[in-house]
């Protein structure tokens, strides 16, 4: 059985702490301090420094059976019944350490229900703080209950909320492990994302000429009525089953008595299809494109692929054994496709064959986020058969 009382504590501790994106320093150094404490090593890179924020994303290892062995550099002196596989491979589990705002000043408390909840001024946090409270109550039960357990590796990133800044100046070169898991969707656990998309963002500065609104509207051009032209061309929403767009800001123009003579909009598309998310971006530039061109305005695009697709084989042995661990658990295991981003989009250019896993974690990204401590027990249930040493 999970101690769920010091599961509840420690949950309630890291979501307390501040996390902005590129403001993880307090998190950082309570997992730093937890981790420290189990007589584990922590390594920090420059992070940092690359994004001006305050700290770097965080790597630990975990030797195999070091729940047997006490320490890490000791003997290992198992029962007959035990059978250490001291070579296999790492297996990576994957969270972030921001938050999404509003995060400054949280009040999170543990209701009757068994529920997690902020006082509703802020968001709560369990996205991604459940799946780093999970992992470091992993070791927790490692420990107590000298569980035979493959070698891990755990990474703890930042800034993932905007855009996968941290992982994506994380050297992925370090890591042993070939597969893993990144702790960070939606839903109950026995969830696993095996397909998402890839993202473009699109910035988009149109030139029109400034007059006078009144007295000469007719040597203007407006760059607000040319941005507006292109947008209307351009597919927007649920475009196919595996690609959508989206636009984010449009901005410009002054005071009423003058044509704008400038106006920028940002706007985004994904795909879980290379080629479909290459066309989509191809079409919403050809259109604000052509708006320019037919009324002598001029436009500048800036693009930029935040992240790529992956997709995994459900029969890969990733997938297969968190299946595996789901009927151990008695869970039914869900494989899906999802719409959203993660870590795993940059891990997986790398060569980890890996999934997204259900957190517990429900509303996110609002003041209404939640998390059931049922949810979070069996999410620590489900990482203990997943690095059983047998699988």
């Amino acid at each position: 059985m999970i101690d769920e009382k010091r599961l509840a504590k420690l949950f309630l501790r890291l979501a307390a702490l501040d996390a902005p994106s590129l403001e993880e320093r307090l998190v950082a150094d309570a997992v730093t301090a937890e981790l420290t404490a189990l007589g584990l090593e922590v390594v920090e890179d420059d992070a940092a420094g690359r994004l001006g924020g305050t700290t770097g994303n965080l790597l630990c290892r975990v030797p195999a059976n070091w729940a047997l062995l006490g320490l890490p550099d000791a003997e290992p002196s198992p029962g007959p019944d035990v059978t250490l596989r001291q070579e296999q491979a790492p297996l990576l589990f994957s969270t972030h350490l921001d938050t999404v705002q509003p995060c400054r000043g949280k009040q999170v408390f543990l209701g009757r229900d068994r529920v997690f909840r902020s006082d509703g001024t802020t968001i709560l946090g369990a996205d991604d703080l459940a799946g780093v409270c999970a992992v470091l109550a992993l070791l927790h039960e490692l420990r107590d209950g000298k569980q035979p357990h493959r070698p891990l590796e755990l990474l703890f990133s930042v800034a993932e909320e905007v855009h996968l800044q941290g992982i994506s100046v994380f050297d992925t070169r370090v890591l042993m492990a070939r597969e893993g898991y990144v702790l960070d969707t939606s839903g109950a656990p026995g969830t696993g994302v095996i397909a998402a998309p890839g993202h473009v963002h699109l910035h988009f500065d149109v030139q029109g000429r400034p007059a006078h609104a009144g007295i000469a509207p007719e040597t203007g051009i407006s760059a607000i009525a040319v941005a507006a032209m292109g947008i209307a061309r351009m597919n927007l929403g649920r475009i196919d089953p595996e690609t959508t767009a989206n636009i984010g800001r449009i901005e410009g123009g002054g005071e009423t008595n003058i044509v704008a003579g400038r106006c920028t909009v940002t706007a985004e598309c994904r795909s879980l299809d290379p080629d479909r998310l290459s066309a989509q971006t191809r079409h919403m530039i050809d259109c604000m494109e052509q708006a320019a061109a037919e009324t002598g305005a001029s436009v500048t695009v800036q693009t930029h692929q935040s992240y790529h697709p992956y997709r995994v084989d459900p029969d890969q042995p990733v997938a297969r054994r968190f299946q595996a661990a789901c009927t151990a658990i008695g869970k039914s295991a869900r494989l899906i496709a999802t719409g959203g981003g993660s870590d795993l989009n940059v891990l997986s250019r790398a060569g980890l064959s890996g999934m997204v896993l259900s957190c517990g974690m429900q509303q996110v990204h609002s003041n209404a986020e939640h998390l059931s401590l049922d949810d979070l027990s069996d999410l620590v249930l489900l990482l203990l058969a997943l690095v059983d040493s047998s699988c």
